[in-house]
């Protein structure tokens, strides 16, 4: 009797221990089942598109000539930043533009967008869009950064009681610096969408984002729309670790001025 207690007690205490758990996509994953933004199959008349990113960090683009570009077979269009109705976007503080319309703000910065019925034709466009740039030296670290006073936008502060008095009067201090690496992940899935233009001047985005309100957004906002025009949908991610929560949104609205 004692023996057959001792397993009863055993028994609830497996209970208790966390169980390994099937996650709900994985036979549809091992198989091939599941449906990302590129196993979506293309539509008649689908275009394909691409951008052509700044060869430089920091600069000011002065011209971009792309009479090549729409000479070759199979280019559609080439967008630049005058084809947006709102360029400018940011989680925060609305400062960055989906297209660089005059300041380069960084190495591969999208400066114009390629529309074509075929991706070699988006690749051989790339090569044949002329730029003139002015190019200057970029700021690349936090300490010379802080030296020419480049901050993105004043500090908010949150403080209670006098706390220059409460700093002079500690018994302990500590000073120092310190710096920490920065990291970016690597999605299985790149940012990747499929838009299509439906009735009633509406737009269908399919987006790799896991924020499909701010993508409905930023389409919307971007293409002069009321937000009831968009509609957002998600089917899945290959990979987002928050770099597709706010940074899917402008590759949705690149394809969206296209579509």
């Amino acid at each position: 009797m004692k023996d057959l207690a001792e397993e009863s007690k055993i028994d609830q205490l497996r209970l208790l221990m966390p169980q390994n758990t099937i996650h709900e996509g994985a036979y549809s994953h091992i198989t091939g089942e599941s449906l990302f933004v590129d196993d979506i199959a293309p539509q008649k008349d689908e275009l394909q598109i691409g951008y052509l990113g700044s060869p430089v960090a920091c600069g000011i683009l002065k011209n971009i000539n792309t009479s090549s570009a729409l000479k070759i077979s199979g280019v559609v269009a080439v967008l630049t930043a005058k084809d947006i109705k709102n360029n400018l976007w940011g989680t925060i503080k609305q400062d960055q533009p989906i297209l660089i319309d005059k300041e380069i703000g960084y190495r591969d910065e999208p400066i114009c967008i390629i529309v074509a019925d075929n991706k070699k034709a988006v690749a051989l466009a790339k090569k044949a869009i002329e730029l003139e740039i002015e190019e200057h030296i970029p700021v690349l670290s936090l300490d010379e950064a802080i030296k020419n006073k480049m901050f993105l936008y004043s500090p908010l502060a949150f403080q209670c009681g006098d706390v220059d008095l409460a700093m002079k009067n500690s018994q302990h201090k500590l000073s120092g610096s310190f710096e920490i690496g920065g990291q970016e992940h690597f999605y299985l899935e790149s940012q990747a969408a499929l838009v299509y233009p439906i009735e009633g001047n509406q737009i269908k985005v399919i987006s790799s984002t896991q924020h499909p309100t701010e993508t409905q957004h930023l389409v919307a906002e971007s293409l002069g729309l009321d937000y009831h025009q968009v509609v957002c949908e998600v089917r899945r991610m290959g990979g987002a670790f928050g770099g597709k929560e706010s940074q899917a949104a402008p590759f949705a609205a690149m394809a969206a001025l296209a579509a």
